[in-house]
């Protein structure tokens, strides 16, 4: 067994107690070695469950304990900004949660930081350690399914009004399902077909609830190499009827995934493959299902982000979603927001 990287956590509630920190547990190179929260009652009760005896309602005390080499950020995103930049000046590498920051303003010091101070960092896009995305992208990369004409990824939730929710309110979240959700739907679909935003036009309101930031946001995204990209993401759909679809449809075939954009590592693929030796006016649509299924091998995708993300620190290696990649993100979002409220394509 390798040596393990001290881990530590800032805001230890919500997603990270949710996820990262269970999958943690068992990650071969990582251990917890402190936790910050304001909350004190979720501190004792993560400290007891985890055994974790150094525990923090300050940042910067945290900071201060020099056995912890990384840090993972999971606060709301009003805070990324000015934690992400405490952490990297006390020269920790670091995992931020997405999106990088509120705006793109924000996440241009963020990466300007990070590119002068030189250690491991990275965003939480976990659903690029997702198995079934990885087998889908080498399936895309072999051509079976030729060129990419048309994708289509799709998140959503039933999010009703909450008095205090974070996620609920502009000045904390940034933004509502383009932001939260979204910003996963952007990720995969770049990560999938290798790719870039050459313009975007999208359709972003609040349709259902009364809170501040946007319910609904239906998308579309052309890239560069030329598919165009259809994102729906959206607070008022409840989890049953919508089923977190990733669609990649090309020249040769399809490649059809159902439940594989969440938080559960779960979902099912289907590959599709077609013959186009010519033009056939009698053609007809296959009536065999969904198509061939996919294998992979399930597993936490929290722990694998969080074992690839020490792996790097310990090699030098680049991460599965750099500070520049994300940013990028960012910049899509504040576009689409753009185009939503001008009614017009907006060209990044």
């Amino acid at each position: 067994m390798g040596r393990k990287v001290n881990w530590g956590i800032i805001a230890a509630g919500g997603i990270a107690r949710r996820r990262t920190l269970p999958a943690m547990k068992d990650v071969p190179n990582a251990v917890i070695t402190g936790i910050m929260d304001k909350n004190q009652k979720v501190l004792d009760e993560i400290s007891e469950e985890y055994k974790i005896t150094d525990t923090y309602t300050e940042e910067q005390e945290l900071l201060n304990n020099p056995q912890i080499e990384a840090v993972y950020v999971a606060s709301p995103v009003c805070f990324h900004k000015k934690q992400a930049l405490e952490v990297l000046h006390a020269g920790k590498s670091l995992l931020l949660e997405k999106p990088l920051a509120m705006n793109e303003e924000d996440a241009r010091e963020i990466v300007q930081t990070a590119l002068k101070k030189g250690q491991t960092a990275g965003v939480a896009m976990v659903m690029k350690h997702h198995p079934a995305h990885r087998k889908m992208k080498k399936l895309i990369e072999s051509g079976v399914i030729g060129d990419i004409v048309s994708c289509r990824a799709q998140l959503n939730c039933w999010f009703p009004d909450m008095e205090g929710n974070w996620r609920q309110k502009k000045a904390t979240a940034g933004g509502g399902a383009l932001v939260d959700m979204g910003s996963h739907c952007i990720d995969i679909l770049k990560y999938l077909l290798d790719d870039h935003v050459e313009w975007v036009f999208g359709d972003i309101g609040t349709r259902t609830f009364s809170y501040e930031v946007d319910d609904s946001a239906d998308c579309i995204l052309h890239m560069k190499k030329g598919a165009t990209c259809y994102i729906d993401v959206h607070f008022n759909i409840p989890d049953e009827a919508a089923k977190g679809m990733l669609e990649i449809y090309g020249t040769k075939g399809s490649l059809l995934a159902s439940g594989t954009i969440g938080q559960d590592g779960q979902g099912e693929v289907y590959l599709n493959q077609c013959a186009t030796e010519g033009y056939d006016s009698n053609q007809k649509r296959k009536e065999d299902g969904l198509g061939q299924k996919v294998d992979y091998e399930r597993e936490n995708i929290y722990g694998r982000q969080i074992e690839e993300f020490s792996k790097a620190i310990e090699e030098g290696l680049t991460v599965s979603t750099s500070f520049e990649d994300a940013f990028e993100t960012v910049k899509i979002i504040d576009a689409l927001y753009k185009s939503s409220k001008e009614k017009k394509a907006v060209y990044l």
